[in-house]
């Protein structure tokens, strides 16, 4: 099996009639970070979920760690992403529950939730300890995405799918996500961003254009 690689094989997209994303080839090699850049309907958000399946291309195809994103591979697909989005609604009552949840999957059955390394990424990501404890309709859009990006973490996902993970953050914390982020060298990160500075910091920017 390859490694944690993404691969847009000549892939289209088609919504209402209208053409969306036109013969799209491009190579994500495993371990690169990477932004999608570009106007709203450039096709960012349709490009990232197909990823993961939630988007379908009308032809190509899209190959993640050597798979083709299809019916027979999804399961395996998604065991290796986390895609986490910008707006978050998520049937959690504290931090700690959306931490642990996870644990009781039978997809999970071999991992054990480790809360003193959990703390310890909270802190490289900028959110204090006491956060642990809240109750998670109480705290910020920012903190819940990168509890999320948290929780992938301690699941070992390899590859990260982010949608605008610096938009609801203030500059200090932006620079400390982006700094852990920047320090995961065998993970493979495609991040939304309208965010030219965080953008900057990755490995390669991906401009998309509005067909």
């Amino acid at each position: 099996m390859a490694g944690n690689n993404i691969e847009f094989d000549n892939v289209s997209f088609v919504f209402d009639g209208k053409v969306v994303i036109d013969s799209f080839f491009q190579s994500i090699p495993s371990g690169e970070h990477v932004a999608f850049m570009g106007e709203s309907g450039a096709g960012k958000s349709t490009l990232l979920n197909s990823i993961v399946g939630l988007t379908v291309p009308d032809s190509g195809t899209v190959n993640v760690s050597g798979m083709v994103v299809d019916h027979t591979n999804i399961a395996r697909i998604r065991a290796l992403c986390a895609w986490i989005p910008q707006e978050l609604s998520l049937p959690y009552g504290s931090v700690e529950e959306l931490l642990v949840a996870p644990y009781s999957l039978k997809v999970n059955k071999m991992l054990k939730f480790d809360k003193e390394r959990a703390l310890s990424l909270m802190e490289q990501v900028g959110l204090e300890a006491s956060i642990f404890g809240k109750r998670f309709d109480t705290i910020s859009g920012g903190e819940k995405q990168r509890l999320v990006l948290i929780s992938a973490l301690l699941l070992d996902k390899k590859i990260l799918l982010l949608d605008e993970p610096t938009s609801a953050l203030d500059p200090l914390s932006r620079d400390k996500l982006t700094t852990f982020l920047k320090s995961l060298e065998n993970t493979t990160i495609v991040a939304i961003t309208h965010d030219i500075g965080f953008a900057g910091q990755l490995d390669r920017i991906i401009n998309l254009k509005k067909n």
